[in-house]
This record gives structure tokens, sequence and C-alpha cells, in this order.
């Protein structure tokens, strides 16, 4: 079994990125401030955007839900019109062509969000099985 502290900084992005729900966005801040706030320092948001830029889009992370500071989308180009068309198919609203803040996850909700799953996982493993 690895050793919890041997987790790469990749590795938290994009175990955090995976958790942001379809529907929602988070800032490269966000996800760096939760890795934080969860005991795992990865660096701040420059580091997530490097992590994520690595990435290339050669996994299933979903890249397209971590955008700039206030819901903007940094990527230029044909990447950011493919970001910001993703992000419309999942339900996303934007507005002069900012996420609405209704759809972006502050760093509060994200744990809390991340807290409760981990709640309801550990509830299941606690409840009795039923007996054929």
């Amino acid at each position: 079994m690895a050793d919890v502290d041997s987790v790469s900084p990749a590795t938290i992005v994009k175990s955090l990125v995976h958790r942001i729900p379809a529907g929602r966005a988070a800032s490269y801040g966000t996800v760096g401030r939760v890795a934080v706030a969860l005991g795992r320092p990865i660096g701040g948001a420059r580091t997530v955007a490097w992590i994520l830029a690595s990435l290339k889009g050669k996994d299933d992370t979903p890249w397209h839900r971590v955008v700039g500071a206030g819901g903007v989308i940094l990527l230029p180009d044909r990447r950011g019109a493919l970001q910001a068309s993703r992000l419309r198919g999942e339900g996303v609203r934007f507005r002069k062509g900012r996420i609405q803040p209704s759809c972006l996850l502050d760093d509060v909700t994200f744990l809390s969000l991340l807290q409760g799953r981990a709640a309801k996982r550990r509830r299941a493993r606690l409840r009795p099985s039923a007996a054929p």
C-alpha cells in the first residue's frame, strides 16, 4: 500500500476535479485551497492550472469544470470555446462571458460537498447488511 504522503500533487488535483459535480465549476484557486484544507497542500492556482494543462485531455478528468477566478474561462481560442461548450452541455449558465455564481463552487461549498460524500460512505460501511 502506498504511503499517503507519497501521493503526487497531480493525483490530488485529479481526484478533486473528479468530485466537482456536473453542472458546476470551481476556480483553480478553490481547488488549491480545498487541497490545503484537506491537509494536502499542492500549491496554488497556478499549480492546479499547470497540472490540468499537462493532462492534455489524455484521461477522463473533467478539466473543463475548473475555471479562472470569478468564473472566467482563461483558455484562449478553440480550447476556451470547447470548455464553454462542455460546461453549457452540463447545464452551466453564463452571463456576460462569466459563469453565473450559482454554478460556481466556493471553498466552503466544495469542502462540505466532499465531507458529505465521505460521511455517506462511512455510514454505508457501518450499516449492517440485511441477512438473507
